[in-house]
């Protein structure tokens, strides 16, 4: 959130041109927290993988 949107003001405008309730700044910030575990956890698995695919692929 905070890298495309930048901070929960804007968060908050952007909701707003849509019609959408503002999120209270504690809410965006907790969000934003799981997003970032998320995020972090389909990285790590998705490195892997690559790895992975990559050495197999060196050993063909």
């Amino acid at each position: 959130m905070k890298v495309s949107l930048g901070r929960p003001v804007k968060v908050n405008h952007f909701l707003t041109s849509l019609n959408i309730t503002p999120i209270a700044n504690r809410n965006l910030k907790k969000t934003e927290a799981r997003a970032g575990e998320a995020i972090k956890k389909i990285s790590t698995a998705s490195s892997s993988k690559a790895a992975i695919d990559a050495y197999e692929k060196e050993m063909e």
